[in-house]
């Protein structure tokens, strides 16, 4: 799971409507639009080499409004020697003073990932290749104060290319989801939401709840529920030291696809993990992050979380718990807006990961 980067380069280009600079001095309360990007070379066993950009546009629906929040579009691809393609584009867009907000992805990945089994099964890796168009979607409007209302869609078009001769995955009845196929969901959410700052959170709430049905009536080979909620809150140390706190959990119910169970790893939560080390259909956990400033642009964090997950919420057992930790640094690609760029490094019993992007875990 481990990729080692060979380096990294950080170009930060900014533009703005005023072309002089006597009118960019006298029109400071204007919010400038900027793009921050990042060419990247990879290397892994798996992908052979890699290569590809990822940048973020940061900028206002309307520069002069104070109290609008900023809104961020990212854009990314990569390429590897294996013949393998991510590419994504991914928005959080704030409107009407921030009465409106808007998030998503849309995506096309050509990839490998791993599959371990699911719940108490023995840890048994095996590869299997993937091709799928990804989007998502999700529209609220203010119901009251920091409180929001709104809706959400899913799909994915899952399709498995190859699997591993004499795998789990191979026997199609084993798994729901082990030949592929598509997801389709359309639900609810609400999110309140007390930051004081987007890309660098220094105290407030961000609380999140939505549930999806993923129907055939709407385009899904598979029928079920899922229901996710996920509540984080930071505490100011002052002097841009933090404490972020998260719990979350994510419940599923019918006949969910082995590819979209809940689970455990990634590059948000569990670092350390692989995402879907560990996976069934009901997942509950925590996290928490300290955050501070080292010199010049440089930054700290240190980390740690537990996770566990069961068929059923009855089944969450304690003894299944499984806990990560890790140090990160952090350097401040944009010193006005707080935006940074993230190298982690997780550890767990099982497993060891390094992440790297722009952006904090939550």
């Amino acid at each position: 799971m481990a990729k080692c980067w060979l380096f990294f380069i950080v170009v930060t280009l900014s533009s703005s409507v005023v072309n002089s600079q006597e009118n960019e001095a006298a029109d400071t309360t204007d919010f400038k639009t900027k793009i921050v990007a990042l060419p990247i070379l990879f290397f892994s066993p798996e992908t052979s080499l890699g290569f590809g950009a990822a940048s973020m546009f940061t900028f206002k629906t309307r520069k002069e409004n104070k109290e609008l929040r900023p809104s961020q579009i990212n854009v990314g691809g990569a390429y590897t020697l294996e013949n393998q393609i991510l590419s994504y584009a991914s928005f959080d867009v704030w409107a009407k003073n921030n009465d409106l907000v808007f998030d998503g992805e849309i995506g096309y990945y050509r990839f490998y990932y791993y599959f371990w089994g699911i719940g108490e099964e023995t840890r048994i890796q095996e590869q299997f290749s993937v091709n799928f168009p990804r989007l998502r979607f999700e529209g609220y409007h203010r119901i009251i104060d920091d409180l929001y209302g709104g809706v959400k869609l899913t799909f994915d078009a899952f399709n498995i290319t190859q699997r591993e001769s004499g795998g789990r995955l191979e026997n199609d009845n084993y798994y729901a989801g082990a030949n592929g196929g598509t997801i389709a969901g359309a639900g609810v959410g609400f999110k309140y939401d007390t930051r004081d700052h987007n890309f660098y959170p220094t105290k407030g709430y961000n609380v999140y709840l939505s549930y999806e049905r993923f129907d055939k009536g709407i385009g899904s080979d598979f029928n079920y529920h899922l229901l996710w909620l996920n509540a984080i809150r930071y505490f100011d140390l002052k002097k841009d030291r933090v404490i972020a706190a998260n719990i979350y959990g994510r419940f599923t119910n019918g006949e969910v696809p082995f590819f979209h169970l809940s689970g455990v790893g990634g590059n948000s939560r569990m670092r350390g993990y692989y995402e879907g080390f560990h996976r069934d259909k009901q997942l509950v956990g925590w996290q928490v992050e300290y955050r501070s400033p080292l010199f010049w642009r440089i930054g700290f964090v240190a980390f740690a979380g537990n996770a566990i997950v069961g068929e059923s919420i009855a089944q969450l057992k304690i003894n299944n718990i499984k806990t990560t930790a890790g140090l990160g640094l952090r350097f401040k690609l944009d010193k006005e807006r707080k935006i940074n760029l993230r190298a982690d490094y997780g550890i767990s019993k099982e497993s060891n990961g390094f992440y790297f992007t722009i952006g904090e875990a939550f």
